[in-house]
C-alpha cells in the first residue's frame, strides 16, 4: 500500500498563516518540493478503469483537429477507447477520485489549514505527451499537484486579464491569453492558484496531475436550495383569499388593471415564509447543504448493520477507523449552553446533547477516527451511538477481514 504524505511542506521562510494572508485568494504560488516523493495510489491504467464506470464522473480531451481543438467526450468509456487512443495531445480526466478510492482522500489531510467545507474534490488527470485542456480560468481555487512526470504551466498574472472564451469549442477556451510567469512542475510541486487566473499546462511527456479544488457556493444557487426547503418545511397549501373588504369593481377603471395594492400585499406574504425561518431551521439546511454529495457519489453501508459494541471493539484493536473517501462530515457547536451540537452527514444532521462537542473533531478528522483522540467519549452512549450509526451509513472503511485484530 503506498502512503501518501500528511503534511505540505513549506519553502523556507513561509508557513499557513503567512500563505493565508499573503496568498489566499490574492496572487498564485509555486510550492516547489512541497510532496516530496509523492507516489499515486492509482495507476494509469486504473484511472482509465475507474473511467468505464458509470458512476465516475470523467472525460477525454481531444487535441487532434487544428479547426476544433480541445473537443472533449465523456465517459463512461469503453476499454477499447483507450486502445485506439493517438500516442500524443490527448488528456484524461476523472473527477472525484477522493470519493472512488479511499487512499487518495488522504491528501486532504494536509490542507488542515483550511476549513474542511471548502475543499471539494481531487481530480485526477493523465496526459500524454503535449496533452492539455487548453487556455482557461477556474472560478475557484486550485491546488495543482504534481505526481508523475512533468507539466509546463503558463499563467497570467496581471491584473483585470482578458475573459473572452472562442466560440464553439467544448471547453471554454480563452480567446486572448499571453501569460507573464512559465513553470515546469515535476513529482512533488504543487502550483496554487487562485479563483479568476488565466492558466494553462501542457504535457512534458506522459505525466500525471492531481488538482485539489476547493467549493465556491454560488449566491443564486445557495438562495435557490435554500428557498426550496422552505417551501417544502415551513409552506403550507393555503392560497389566496380576497381581503374583508375588497376594493369595488367600480373604483376600477380598467378589470385587467391591477388593484395598487396587489404588489405590496404578495410581496409581504412570501417575504414573511423567509422570515418567519429561525436560526435553528438555517443552520442545519447550511450544514446538510454543505455536506451533500453528488448523486453519483454513494457511501457503502455494513450489511448486516454492526452493533455499537462491535464497532468500539474494531476502533480500539485497529487504533483507529479510516474515513470512506465518499464521507464528508461537518459540525456546529451549539447555539447556547443548553443547545444540542449539530454533526452534519452527507446531507444528514445528527444532533449530539449538550456537552460532548469535544468529540466532533476527532470524528470529523482525516483521514480517520484515531482511538486515542476518541477514548474519553467512548463510554457516552450518545457518542457511541452516533460513531455507530456513522459506521454502518458506511462513512468509515471495514477492515479487509471485517474483524478487529
Amino acid at each position: 500500500m503506498i502512503d501518501l504524505p500528511r503534511t505540505l511542506r513549506w519553502p523556507d521562510g513561509l508557513d499557513a498563516a503567512r500563505f493565508l494572508r499573503d496568498f489566499w485568494q490574492r496572487r498564485p504560488l509555486l510550492l516547489p518540493g512541497a510532496f516530496p516523493g509523492i507516489r499515486s495510489p492509482v495507476e494509469p491504467d486504473e484511472l482509465a478503469g475507474l473511467a468505464c464506470d458509470p458512476d465516475v464522473e470523467s472525460r477525454i480531451v481531444h487535441e487532434h483537429d487544428p479547426k476544433r481543438p480541445w473537443q472533449v467526450s465523456h465517459g463512461p468509456f469503453d476499454e477499447a477507447v483507450f486502445a485506439n487512443l493517438p500516442e500524443t495531445h490527448w488528456t484524461l480526466l476523472v473527477q472525484d477520485v477522493d470519493k472512488h478510492v479511499p487512499a487518495v482522500a488522504e491528501l486532504l489531510a494536509c490542507f488542515d489549514f483550511l476549513p474542511a467545507w471548502r475543499l471539494d474534490d481531487i481530480m485526477i488527470s493523465w496526459a500524454e505527451d503535449g496533452g492539455s485542456v487548453g487556455p482557461h480560468l477556474d472560478q475557484y481555487d486550485v491546488f495543482l499537484v504534481q505526481v508523475q512526470g512533468h507539466r509546463r504551466w503558463r499563467i497570467v498574472t496581471r491584473p483585470n486579464p482578458p475573459t473572452g472564451i472562442l466560440p464553439d469549442l467544448d471547453l471554454r477556451i480563452l480567446r486572448d491569453f499571453e501569460p507573464d510567469q512559465d513553470w515546469l512542475l515535476g513529482p512533488g510541486d504543487v502550483l496554487y492558484l487562485p479563483p479568476g487566473v488565466p492558466h494553462w499546462g501542457i504535457a512534458e511527456g506522459p505525466c500525471m496531475t492531481w488538482s485539489v479544488g476547493l467549493r465556491a457556493p454560488a449566491w443564486h444557487e445557495l438562495a435557490a436550495d435554500w428557498f426550496q426547503h422552505l417551501l417544502e418545511t415551513r409552506a403550507d397549501d393555503s392560497r389566496w383569499r380576497d381581503p374583508p373588504e375588497p376594493e369595488p369593481a367600480a373604483s376600477i377603471p380598467d378589470p385587467a388593471e391591477l388593484p395598487a395594492s396587489l404588489p405590496r400585499i404578495m410581496r409581504s406574504e412570501i417575504e414573511r415564509l423567509v422570515a418567519d425561518a429561525d436560526e435553528d431551521l438555517f443552520r442545519r439546511w447550511l450544514g446538510a447543504t454543505l455536506t451533500e454529495q453528488k448523486p453519483n457519489i454513494a457511501l457503502l453501508p455494513p450489511e448486516p448493520a454492526w452493533p455499537g459494541a462491535e464497532v468500539l471493539s474494531l476502533l480500539r484493536a485497529r487504533g483507529e477507523l479510516r474515513r470512506d473517501g465518499a464521507s464528508r462530515l461537518l459540525y456546529l457547536r451549539g447555539v447556547g449552553a443548553d443547545e444540542p451540537d449539530l454533526l452534519f452527514a452527507n446531507g444528514d444532521c445528527h444532533a449530539l446533547p449538550a456537552g460532548r462537542c469535544g468529540f466532533l473533531p476527532a470524528l470529523c478528522r482525516r483521514p480517520g477516527l484515531l482511538a486515542a483522540d476518541a477514548e474519553r467519549w467512548l463510554a457516552d452512549a450518545a457518542c457511541v451511538a452516533l460513531l455507530a450509526a456513522l459506521f454502518n451509513a458506511g462513512h468509515f472503511v471495514i477492515p479487509d477481514d471485517g474483524l478487529p485484530d
